[in-house]
């Protein structure tokens, strides 16, 4: 059995529980407090105290993208996560690109716009660079690389808030189109209820 260490307000672990859903792969939920001290006994399985964190038996999983990896390669998912190198080239570029050159510009918005830090003024400008770079990676129309994959759910867990930044959505509209598709996904649904 699975054992999934989640936190409903985390954007990483929404990813994973997208594609649990998409994979009808059950699991065992256990809620991590997004406190400032993780309990002893979490540190141990994950010493970074960050969410989520898979174990798989033996196998412990300790970063999101990482685990959308692993469970698409571990179901056989070929067409979430192809072994075609060309294309799991594209499908890594997308997911990557947004972990290293989005999310630095991203967490500074969110901490500001939604847990109300203070507003040092630039965030705007940059975050606005950086989802232009990454939307110049998408293929469309509704996925990030043509049909739907683990670069996918990567996306729409990552940008659960952009909507609430108050940006010009319009300026990406590759990425809005593919939140939306993610959105309508059944997969989607079962990730964000209860």
């Amino acid at each position: 059995m699975l054992v999934l260490y989640d936190n409903p307000a985390s954007s990483n672990a929404l990813k994973v529980r997208v594609l649990l859903a998409e994979l009808d792969v059950a699991c065992e939920r256990i809620v991590i407090e997004l406190t400032d001290e993780r309990p002893d006994w979490y540190l141990k399985v994950q010493p970074s105290g960050m969410v989520p964190c898979l174990v798989d038996g033996e196998v412990i999983v300790r970063e999101s993208n990482t685990i959308l990896r692993y469970l698409a390669a571990r179901e056989g998912r070929e067409d979430l996560y192809p072994s075609d190198l060309a294309t799991r080239a594209q499908i890594d570029t997308v997911m990557d690109a947004l972990s290293v050159n989005v999310r630095p510009f991203l967490w500074p918005a969110e901490s500001i716009v939604i847990y109300g830090s203070p507003d040092e003024g630039l965030w705007r400008e940059e975050l606005a660079e950086a989802l232009a770079a990454w939307e110049a990676l998408l293929v469309g129309p509704d996925y990030c690389t043509g049909s739907f994959s683990i670069a996918d759910c990567a996306a729409v867990g990552r940008l659960m808030h952009l909507e609430r930044l108050e940006i010009d959505l319009a300026r990406y509209p590759t990425t809005t189109a593919m939140l939306a598709a993610v959105r309508s996904r059944p997969s989607y649904a079962a990730a964000t209820s209860g």
